[in-house]
């Protein structure tokens, strides 16, 4: 959530109120010292000569890890594989030039896959040193491959092509999507339920894979929304991001999203999230943006390279995540105590889902059920009412939120020693 300074310091005077004051100036306070620490987290690690178009970087690990692009000076070399965290890097032989490969998928650290032009579809079964390609019977760029288990495997394309392999990649069919719009990107959950994005058009499958159905609701702006990513953290909580600065948001296993707000137009192409509250987004002239609160508010990190288009992001763990660039680089980000403790205060206490519907669970840490005063639920000038907990223990609760309006608010938890505040942000359907 981006709100000018100026903006916040009107809502200041015009409150009346000096806590409303100090809670604004230390939430402020806390932006521009986080977007400072942010700024130098991302590292140039790594720059690969020729300078190549990278398309795609994945980690099965924080060790060992794959990156793929484009190389049109006559080299075969255009897949690089590392061991040691992306400090160095060994080349392999695709089998191919002149080739763009545009998505990886690990299933170990034997297997793996690629796809790209032409319907080229290679795996490896000896980690990346050798590749054989599979038989895809197709021509159409296959941008997104997955796998859901060893078995069955889905990749998406150009003209609405949906893949499927029930052989481990081996051999593949084409699915009838029944239109023709690109697919950009496919990601499937553990139980099978998956979806396939691109030019304005999300579709969703709940067999592994057989069957496809567009999501009809989805909220598709004009102009073109190109959803360019899509990940499921769990059954219910996703992401995808698109043109434009759009990032969107599910809490219902896909059947509604939401649109976030990300305080940016740049087109952005990929995101990543460790759990369903911390996620990054990566894409154009350097865009990085950052969320600890489940996408309500997105922090910028400043790029090492600078304007330089950012193609594809792998966040390993919480503190260590990998990007990499239009010219090859390899960049890296490795957390810091000092940043943690910067949102720490905040995070002992936490509200999820955020952004919600109609209700959300309060999980306590720093005080209990027991110590609390009042509840109430502000906005963002200060005005508040009282809301009452269901109280499934000392810490757990859950606040029925259905009769208020879309927007930001603060939960302000007040005990007789200090007055907690928590943001939150209600987003309802728009049916």
């Amino acid at each position: 959530m981006y709100i000018p300074v100026l903006s916040v310091f009107s809502l200041l005077m015009n409150s009346g109120s000096f806590s409303q004051f100090r809670f604004y100036f230390n939430f402020l306070i806390c932006l521009l010292s986080a977007t400072i620490l942010f700024s130098q987290q991302w590292k140039d690690l790594y720059h690969f000569i020729p300078s190549q178009t990278l398309n795609k970087i994945k980690f099965y690990d924080n060790q060992f890890g794959i990156t793929a692009g484009s190389l049109y000076n006559g080299s075969f070399e255009n897949i690089h594989l590392t061991k040691d965290g992306g400090k160095t890097w060994k080349n392999s032989n695709s089998g191919y030039t002149s080739m763009r490969f545009m998505d990886i998928f690990i299933q170990d650290t034997s297997t793996l896959f690629m796809s790209g032009n032409n319907g080229i579809i290679i795996r490896s079964t000896d980690g990346g040193n050798s590749w054989k390609t599979m038989n895809t019977k197709t021509t159409e760029q296959l941008w997104g491959i997955h796998f859901i288990d060893a078995n069955i495997g889905i990749s998406v394309g150009s003209n609405g092509t949906i893949l499927r392999s029930i052989n481990g990649g081996t051999d593949w069919s084409l699915i009838q999507s029944g239109m023709q719009n690109l697919f950009y990107d496919v990601y499937f959950t553990k139980s099978g339920v998956g979806f396939a994005s691109g030019s304005n058009v999300l579709y969703k499958s709940i067999d592994s894979g057989e069957n496809w159905f567009p999501i009809l609701d989805f909220p598709f702006e004009s102009p073109a929304d190109w959803i360019r990513s899509i990940k499921m953290v769990n059954e219910d909580v996703g992401y995808a991001c698109a043109d434009i600065g759009r990032i969107y948001k599910t809490m219902d296993g896909g059947d509604h999203w939401i649109r976030l707000n990300s305080g940016t137009q740049e087109a952005l192409f990929d995101l990543d999230f460790t759990d369903i509250t911390n996620g990054m987004v990566c894409g154009f002239n350097g865009t990085i943006l950052s969320t600890k609160d489940g996408g309500l508010n997105w922090i910028k990190f400043a790029s090492p390279l600078g304007t330089e288009h950012l193609y594809s992001i792998d966040m390993t763990d919480l503190n260590h995540g990998f990007i990499c660039t239009h010219t090859g680089h390899i960049l890296y980000f490795e957390n810091s105590t000092t940043h943690e403790q910067t949102f720490t205060k905040s995070e002992n206490n936490i509200i999820y889902p955020n952004p919600c519907k109609n209700s959300v669970h309060l999980k306590l840490a720093t005080f209990s059920k027991l110590d609390i005063r009042k509840i109430e639920l502000c906005n963002l000038l200060g005005n508040c009412i009282s809301v009452i907990p269901d109280w499934s223990d000392n810490y757990h609760a859950s606040i029925d939120l259905e009769a208020h309006f879309n927007g930001i608010y603060y939960l302000q938890i007040s005990t007789d020693k200090i007055t907690h505040s928590l943001p939150i942000s209600i987003i309802k359907n728009s049916n």
